[in-house]
């Protein structure tokens, strides 16, 4: 019947409804603010003043720099390791004389050698010409080692973080028997980028080798392991590294252009994944 008012059980039954209402929402409210009731309050503030010192002790820390420790820990491998950080290096030429085509892609050559920079003469300057790599290559094609090379410049404004340096083919005309003579330039070469670059690691490169054709009518050639040799001995003092991947063309003689000293486009994937590997440069 309209109008007629409820019952008395039911405003009683009601009633135990409203105070659970009540009670759950003032333990909503002690939860939130942080208080815990009854028993253990105390160790729920202690706890939550711990966790208050904690933040401010995380917050009171120098900012770590991830980079530069990933940096720092990479320089250290690699002064172990004399610049060289594959383990069994005979295993590694081996792979890299096996290798084919379908052993590499152009993608993998991109992301290892960004923020490199490899320079030197007309061979190195063929990396850019097949179109393996662009920015990190630097050469210039007759050129041989000289403190005063505008390809430094280039270098050092585009701050790459590993340097290749790639001479020695075109300097045995220029320095003929005077090995100090090209050990005094080099080295103040590698000095020169020390201090534009201190952060950057730098690798010396072998002279590669000419065919035997070749050195058969330029005996100059024949300078080129004293001049690989007199470099690699003051690498270490220099806190340079040394690289050498003329065991490819030792091996693989049909890689040689017709000239005999430039090498063909198909060595020079091998070459860059050689570098690559010993370098660390695909673990990046």
């Amino acid at each position: 019947m309209a109008g007629r008012k409820p019952s008395r059980k039911k405003r009683m039954n009601a009633a135990p409804l409203a105070l659970l209402i009540l009670a759950a929402s003032g333990l909503m409210l002690l939860i939130s603010s942080g208080v815990r009731p009854r028993s253990g309050t105390g160790g729920a503030l202690a706890g939550i003043a711990h966790s208050r010192a904690r933040l401010a002790e995380l917050e009171a820390r120098e900012p770590v720099d991830l980079q530069a420790e990933a940096a720092s820990r990479r320089r250290a491998l690699l002064k172990e390791k004399n610049g060289i950080l594959v383990e069994d290096l005979a295993a590694e030429q081996q792979k890299i004389l096996a290798m084919t085509d379908a052993d590499w892609n152009p993608a993998d050559l991109l992301r290892w050698f960004d923020n490199t920079a490899i320079v030197g003469d007309s061979i190195i300057r063929q990396v850019r010409l097949f179109h393996l790599l662009d920015a990190p290559v630097f050469a210039e094609g007759g050129i041989h080692i000289s403190v005063e090379l505008p390809l430094l410049d280039q270098v050092e404004a585009a701050r790459p973080k590993v340097v290749f340096l790639c001479f020695g083919m075109n300097d045995v005309g220029v320095f003929e028997d005077r090995v100090d003579r090209y050990v005094d330039r080099y080295a103040n070469v590698i000095r020169r980028l020390q201090i534009s670059l201190p952060d950057a690691v730098i690798y010396v490169h072998g002279a590669l080798p000419v065919s035997a054709e070749r050195l058969a009518e330029e005996p100059k050639y024949a300078r080129l392991p004293t001049y690989n040799e007199a470099v690699k001995a003051i690498c270490p003092e220099l806190g340079a590294y040394y690289i050498d991947s003329g065991f490819i063309l030792e091996a693989r003689p049909d890689l040689y252009n017709v000239d005999g000293r430039h090498p063909k486009e198909e060595f020079y994937p091998m070459w860059l994944t050689y570098l690559a590997d010993c370098t660390g440069l695909n673990h990046e």
